[in-house]
């Protein structure tokens, strides 16, 4: 009986990780494991992998323990947090991974597509108001990223857990692909180009944006897939700020490749696992119905 007991909750509590816990924390265990097979440096930058694969692990039972929303909010928002602390530790880590820098293949592959890449034939077409207006494009993104989710954080918790499922989906696919195809982007070889010039905003921002590159964060896009995926979600949830917000985007993708941050075989890949990461959040949210979410729910059913 109370084998039978322990086996039921078990089932249970693998039932209740959602898809992306399940994704993203893939990922983190997959780098760790390549980092410390390839021993030396390589070996104590998998130990940051870990770390965080481990305290996912735990913060999932804690918030298990008793589904308040306050604890489900702390559950949802560790993989933001994650995010950051992989993302800059990929920087280091990525390169004793021993892949070659894919910038000359994303460079054969935009050739390819449509003869050069968007860097290289947009140059002539430089002008500093325009640059100033894209790097306003660009910076957009940044408050996207957080404002995006931050509303359903406050409003709806149902549909903050919805937008996390499917937009931590995204980044762990596009952290696998940064694993294993790093790359700068077009600004780290195109050395003898035009130099990029905006008085207004330009040139005070480009340098500190550079700066927070990892030099493996390129291939796919996420500047585009995380934008994507969010206007995609505001379109279903909220489409008066979809209108509001569309602009923006587009203008934030033109700025990407224009300012020579990506290639354009980037912002295809961003396209595809932004709709993965979109396809992951409706289909889980098909599966759960009017499942109770908070322990104050499933006692209420209970009775």
């Amino acid at each position: 009986m109370n084998f039978m007991f322990c086996k039921n909750k078990w089932r249970h509590k693998l039932t209740a990780v959602l898809p992306h816990e399940w994704l993203f924390g893939a990922y983190l265990l997959l780098t760790g494991l390549r980092l410390f097979a390839q021993g030396g440096a390589a070996r104590g930058w998998s130990f940051v992998f870990f770390a965080c694969w481990l305290i996912e692990i735990g913060v999932f039972f804690w918030a298990e323990l008793n589904l308040t929303p306050w604890r489900w909010r702390v559950r949802l928002l560790f993989y933001p947090a994650a995010m950051g602390i992989s993302f800059y530790a990929m920087g280091a880590a990525v390169p004793l991974l021993g892949n070659p820098q894919a910038d000359g293949l994303l460079l054969q592959w935009d050739r390819a597509l449509i003869g050069k890449t968007p860097a290289e034939a947009w140059e002539t077409w430089l002008r500093p108001w325009a640059e100033d207006l894209a790097m306003a494009g660009y910076l957009f993104f940044f408050y996207y990223l957080i404002a995006g989710p931050g509303h359903y954080c406050l409003r709806n918790l149902r549909l903050f857990r919805k937008c996390i499922v499917g937009l931590f989906t995204m980044y762990a696919l596009a952290f696998m692909g940064y694993t294993v195809l790093p790359a700068g982007g077009p600004h780290r070889w195109m050395i003898f180009a035009t130099p990029l010039h905006g008085p207004l905003l330009l040139d005070w921002t480009l340098k500190p944006v550079n700066a927070g590159s990892t030099c493996v964060d390129v291939f796919p896009s996420v500047h585009l897939a995380a934008s994507l995926y969010l206007l995609l979600f505001d379109w279903k949830h909220w489409r008066q700020r979809f209108w509001w917000v569309l602009l923006p985007c587009l203008l934030s993708w033109f700025s990407a490749v224009y300012l020579r941050f990506h290639y354009f075989v980037d912002l295809l890949a961003g396209a595809v696992v932004a709709l993965v990461g979109w396809w992951m959040a409706e289909q889980y949210e098909a599966s759960i119905g009017d499942r109770p979410m908070l322990a104050t729910e499933i006692h209420d059913r209970q009775a």
